[in-house]
C-alpha cells in the first residue's frame, strides 16, 4: 500500500515538472509609481507693466527759411542798404539774406534766374524802372491792401499802381530835377521861366554856356507840361494824350530856354562837363547828379533852386517823381506776407525815413518827414521837399513808355528848326500811337 502511495507521487511531480518546462515564464509584474497628475495649466494674459518713462528729444521749432532780398544799389549805398537790414533783422527777429545786384541789370538778373530755373529772391529793392519792368515780365505780385500806406507820397503810389493795385511799397523819392547855377557867375537862381530865359541867354558867350540840360529827354520836358496843365496820358495812363494845346505851349518854351544851349554840342554828358568844369551858368539837372558834381570839381560854387515858376500858368514846373520800392516776387509764399508787412512798417518809421533821407540823399516817401527836410542844411533835398507833395506820378503803363518815346523821337528836330512846333505835338502823338499798337 505504501508503496502504491510512493509511486503515485512520483508520477505527480514528474507531471509537475513537465508542465512547468513546457510553459513559457510568466511576465514579471512591474509596479510603477503613478504621481498626482498636474492640473492642466491656464492661460491668464501677462499684466500690462506700467512702462517706463521714455525720454523724448523736444520738438525743435520749426526754422522759417531766411528772406532773401535783392538790392539793386552799389557803392556807399548799397553798405547804407545793408547796414539797414542788419539793423531790420536784428529788431524783427527776422532772418534776411541781402544780396547786392548791379542798378542797371536788376531786371535781366531776374530774367536769367528764371529761364535757369532759379529760385527767384523774395523781395526786390529797387526803383521805378524796375517795378515797370518786372510787372511786364510777369514776377511780381502784387502789395497787400493793408501795406498801401495813406501818408506815401501821392506820385509814388501813382507810380507803382497798375489795373487797381499797388505792386510795390515806397520807401523813397527820386528823380526831382533842379535849378543848378555856378554862384561865381549868377548871384541868385531867377524866380520865374521868362527870368531864367534872358539870364541864360545874357550868360551865354564863346567860352560859356548859358544853360545845360538833357535837351532831347522827356523827363525834362515833362516838369513844363506839368506846369501847362498837360500830361503825357490821362491819369490811369492808359490813353496818350500828347497833341494839346499844353503840349504846344511847352515846346515853345523848350526852344526859348535852347537859345542859351552850347553852340558845340548838346549832350546831356557834355553838359554837364561844362557846367562841373564851370563853363555853363545854369544847368536842369536831377538829384542824382550832385553827387558827380561834387567828385569832378572842389571849387565849383553850387547853387541849388526849384525850378522857376511858369509866369503864364502861376504853376511850378515839376518832374514826375519816381521812388525806391520793395517789391514782392511771385517767389513768395503767402507765409512771409506777414514778415513783409513787418519791414514794411519799419521802413515807414519816421526816424528810419529821415536817416534813409539824409544818406541816399533822396526824399523820405513819407510825407510826414517831409516837413522835417524843408529846412534842411542839405539845399538839394530841401529844394526837391518843397514841392514834392504835388509832383505827377508816372503810372507803370505801355502808354506812358510810348508817349515818352513819341516825344524823344520828334524832340531833336524840333530844337534843330527842323520840325514846326505847331506840328510836333501831332508828330509825337501819332509816333506814341504806333508805339503802343504794337503791343
Amino acid at each position: 500500500m505504501r508503496t502504491i502511495w510512493l509511486l503515485l507521487l512520483a508520477l505527480l511531480v514528474a507531471m509537475v515538472a513537465t508542465g512547468c518546462a513546457d510553459s513559457p515564464p510568466l511576465p514579471e509584474i512591474v509596479v510603477e509609481q503613478v504621481s498626482e497628475p498636474s492640473p492642466t495649466p491656464t492661460l491668464v494674459p501677462r499684466p500690462s507693466a506700467t512702462p517706463l518713462p521714455t525720454r523724448v528729444p523736444p520738438t525743435p521749432t520749426p526754422t522759417l527759411p531766411a528772406l532773401s532780398i535783392w538790392v539793386a544799389e552799389e557803392g556807399p549805398a548799397l553798405t547804407t542798404v545793408q547796414a539797414l537790414f542788419a539793423d531790420l533783422a536784428q529788431r524783427a527777429d527776422l532772418e534776411l539774406e541781402v544780396v547786392p545786384r548791379p542798378p542797371d541789370g536788376l531786371r535781366l538778373s531776374i530774367a536769367t534766374a528764371s529761364v535757369r530755373g532759379e529760385p527767384l529772391p523774395d523781395l526786390i529793392w529797387g526803383h521805378q524802372e524796375d517795378l515797370a519792368g518786372l510787372l511786364i515780365d510777369g514776377h511780381l505780385q502784387p502789395v497787400p491792401d493793408a501795406l498801401r500806406s495813406t501818408e506815401a507820397l501821392p506820385a509814388l503810389l501813382t507810380t507803382a499802381t497798375y489795373d487797381g493795385l499797388l505792386w510795390g511799397v515806397p520807401v523813397l523819392a527820386r528823380n526831382s530835377l533842379l535849378l543848378l547855377y555856378n554862384r561865381e557867375l549868377i548871384e541868385a537862381a531867377p524866380a520865374t521861366s521868362d527870368e531864367l530865359i534872358v539870364r541864360a541867354r545874357a550868360a551865354r558867350n564863346p567860352m560859356t554856356a548859358g544853360l545845360v540840360m538833357a535837351w532831347t529827354d522827356p523827363h525834362w520836358v515833362l516838369p513844363w507840361l506839368h506846369a501847362f496843365g498837360g500830361a503825357p496820358t490821362d491819369p490811369a495812363g492808359a490813353t496818350i494824350t500828347l497833341n494839346t494845346p499844353a503840349m504846344t505851349a511847352t515846346l515853345n518854351l523848350m526852344r526859348e530856354l535852347y537859345t542859351a544851349a552850347p553852340t558845340n554840342g548838346d549832350s546831356y554828358a557834355r553838359g554837364q562837363r561844362l557846367f562841373a568844369q564851370e563853363y555853363a551858368a545854369f544847368a536842369i539837372d536831377g538829384d542824382w547828379a550832385l553827387p558827380r558834381y561834387r567828385a569832378v570839381s572842389e571849387t565849383l560854387e553850387l547853387g541849388i533852386a526849384p525850378l522857376p515858376m511858369v509866369p503864364a500858368t502861376g504853376k511850378a514846373p515839376l518832374a514826375p517823381l519816381g521812388g525806391t520800392y520793395l517789391m514782392v516776387t511771385t517767389g513768395l509764399e503767402p507765409s512771409g506776407l506777414a514778415d513783409v508787412a513787418t519791414l514794411a512798417a519799419l521802413l515807414n518809421e519816421p526816424e528810419v525815413q529821415f536817416t534813409l533821407a539824409r544818406e541816399l540823399e533822396r526824399l523820405p516817401a513819407q510825407q510826414a518827414v517831409l516837413s522835417q527836410l524843408v529846412n534842411s542844411d542839405d539845399p538839394a533835398l530841401a529844394a526837391a521837399a518843397r514841392r514834392a507833395a504835388e509832383a505827377p506820378g508816372l503810372p507803370p503803363t505801355q502808354a506812358v513808355r510810348c508817349a515818352l518815346y513819341g516825344i524823344n523821337a520828334w524832340m531833336g528836330r524840333l530844337l534843330a528848326g527842323t520840325l514846326e512846333v505847331n506840328q510836333a505835338p501831332l508828330n509825337m502823338q501819332r509816333e506814341a500811337e504806333a508805339c503802343l499798337s504794337r503791343f
